[in-house]
């Protein structure tokens, strides 16, 4: 057998590392950007449950979606006032930034549970929904499931709407199996304004339940959710500036590794087709300088 000349050999190892980049190269061209998830949000939950406390929690979402673009946002602002029943304190508002969506809000659960108690919480969610099509633009009653198993144990007056409400799996839930201490001062007051909902960003609020279960404790809770359409201005394809190439690996602007197209990946699949091509001119010159190299042996 003819043994194979040094030149072969680093021709063929140089071949199986061109090979393995190219692989590479299309693996991340096509690998798809990671989107990230919503999140939840949580406040006052399992807090305050010894004797004679006042807790009094307020949130409010603003979540941001737009689907011409695909970007999304949130911001969350929060205050929380505590201290002894009729004499708490309240501190600064908080504001938080997020880029995702806050498509979760759980508040005053499991809380203040130590008896002569005042619970009194707030949850405000505005959805603003740009690009949307017109037939997605038409939300619906938002579902409610509250004020179910509360202000059983006596003397506690129960003010509640919509009631009934007991709608499984229902986008606000709130106010149920509290309050059974008996002797509620200002007993369970709890109220679902007029709210919406859309499939097209789902958001569910679960607030002041199984809470305030000491004697003489009172509830009172509040929550609101608002879809917002706004009309967003069309983008021309052919008019779209091609940004400068980015060194940036599932980017969420390039969608991968390469150029961000006018119609999502178009700039990617440019990219890795035109690597493939220089891979393969590289190949094949040097096959032909291995031919000419044993021609003249």
């Amino acid at each position: 057998m003819r043994a194979r000349t040094p030149l072969l050999s680093s021709l063929a190892r140089a071949s199986v590392l061109v090979a393995a980049l190219a692989i590479a190269v299309v693996g991340l061209t096509l690998a798809p950007s990671e989107k990230a998830s919503a999140q939840d949000f949580a406040q006052c939950d399992s807090v305050h449950n010894t004797p004679g406390l006042e807790l009094i929690c307020d949130v409010t979402v603003e979540n941001n979606l737009n689907l011409t673009t695909g970007v999304e946002s949130s911001t969350v602002t929060t205050t929380v006032c505590e201290g002894a029943n009729g004499a708490s304190k309240c501190g600064p508002a908080s504001t938080e930034s997020f880029d995702t969506l806050t498509s979760n809000v759980s508040q005053c659960n499991y809380a203040l549970n130590g008896g002569g108690g005042n619970l009194d919480c707030t949850v405000t969610v505005v959805n603003n929904i740009t690009g949307a099509a017109e037939k997605d633009q038409a939300p619906t009653g938002a579902t409610v499931n509250q004020c179910v198993g509360s202000a059983t144990g006596g003397g506690t007056a129960m003010i509640c709407d919509p009631f009934p409400a007991a709608t499984s799996s229902a986008t606000i839930t709130q106010c149920n199996d509290s309050a059974i201490g008996g002797g509620g001062a200002t007993g369970v007051i709890c109220t679902v304004h007029p709210s919406t909902q859309s499939a097209l960003l789902p958001v569910t609020i679960n607030q002041c339940n199984n809470s305030a279960n000491g004697g003489g404790a009172s509830v009172t809770c509040d929550a609101t959710l608002t879809n917002n359409f706004l009309s967003g201005a069309a983008t021309p394809e052919e008019t779209t500036p091609v940004a400068p190439l980015k060194n940036t690996l599932h980017d969420s602007l390039t969608d991968g590794f390469g150029l961000p197209g006018t119609n999502g990946s178009q700039g990617t699949f440019l990219l890795g087709g035109g690597v493939l091509m220089l891979l393969a001119g590289g190949l094949l010159t040097a096959a032909f300088a291995t031919r000419k190299a044993g021609a003249r042996r």
